[in-house]
């Protein structure tokens, strides 16, 4: 799965807990979630609100000692809807501290939720002290920066883009066939695998947002719905089956899902993974608390083993889960 074009495949650090962030946070949880808890942690609302420009200029130069008020900018759409952000900095060193200052710039410029469910990297580039100027050994991209004013409003004009380019409505209600995708994974050998590390085949409909979540990458549920929708994963264990038997009981399992989550108009299947241990059906999530029952109803059906947990894909839920029964033990971390 890898991608010449960027560093997407890189997992983003971690920031400091706000004071909001505390707040909404939600312990692991083995029972029933609390709907509106759970979106608080994934609100576009949540956290710092963005800044004005010259309120965030002012900042970064006396926290950072970097002034930007000349600088310019070039945003661009990556793997996973992510943006990539490049900061052009007269007179720049291109030292890691400028890289840090930019950063913070971004995050104020934009907002913390924004950044956090958005921009996937941004950098300091060093550029002539005069400004991005039209010269014969200019850079060809040099035309593609733009002032930084215009980044809050660009990012803004990105995100209706995406948006208007999704379904107005819940993936449960479209009905219909869709275009499925099978791709293969890589697996390391490890003791436990947390997440879907050891998944080694996927089938997907939704092959940009499987991708995204799979390697690594921020996700946030909203860059791949604007219907307001969750989503998550039915992990369990596949028990000491042949490859066949295992994926018919898969199969089995998948269009039991499907068909119960669309019923209630609470979500849908959206793919499918088999792993070295466990296997996973793939779910999109419109009414969150309604389909939790649905999924646990169908699994204990289904016979499913007490190993069995909903967790979610956004960053900000990777630690919230559900198990198949009262008695299920904790996932692998």
């Amino acid at each position: 799965m890898s991608d010449s074009r960027r560093e997407l495949l890189r997992p983003r650090r971690g920031r400091a807990v706000s004071e909001r962030d505390e707040a909404t946070t939600l312990p692991p949880a083995n029972g029933k979630l609390d709907e509106r808890t759970l979106r608080a942690r994934v609100d576009p609302l949540r956290g710092a609100p963005a800044l004005d420009l010259p309120t965030a200029l002012t900042l970064v130069q006396g926290r950072h000692g970097v002034d930007f008020s000349r600088a310019r900018v070039r945003a661009g759409f990556g793997r996973g809807h992510l943006i990539d952000v490049v900061v052009a900095l007269p007179g720049g060193r291109n030292t890691p501290e400028e890289g840090v200052a930019a950063e913070a710039l971004v995050e104020l410029v934009l907002g913390e939720a924004r950044r956090a469910d958005w921009v996937d990297s941004v950098t300091s580039l060093a550029a002539p002290r005069g400004g991005l100027l039209k010269v014969v050994q200019a850079a060809a991209d040099d035309d593609r920066f733009f002032p930084l004013a215009e980044l809050a409003p660009s990012v803004q004009a990105a995100l209706e883009g995406i948006h208007a380019g999704l379904p107005s409505e819940p993936l449960w209600a479209l009905g219909g066939e869709q275009r499925w995708y099978l791709f293969e994974l890589d697996v390391e050998p490890a003791h436990r695998y947390a997440a879907q590390s050891d998944v080694a085949l996927v089938s997907t409909f939704l092959p940009e947002l499987l991708k995204c979540f799979l390697s690594g990458a921020s996700f946030a549920s909203t860059r791949f719905s604007r219907a307001g929708e969750l989503f998550a994963y039915l992990k369990y264990e596949s028990g000491a089956l042949d490859a066949r038997e295992a994926l018919a009981r898969r199969c089995l399992l998948e269009d039991a899902l499907d068909a119960a989550l669309v019923s209630a108009q609470a979500g849908r299947v959206i793919g499918n993974g088999m792993g070295i241990v466990y296997s996973y059906v793939n779910l999109a999530l419109s009414d969150v608390e309604r389909a939790l029952d649905v999924v646990r109803s169908v699994g204990q059906r289904i016979g499913l083993s007490q190993s069995t947990w909903i967790q979610f894909f956004d960053a900000p839920l990777a630690d919230a889960w559900v198990g198949l029964t009262s008695d299920t033990p904790p996932p692998a971390s």
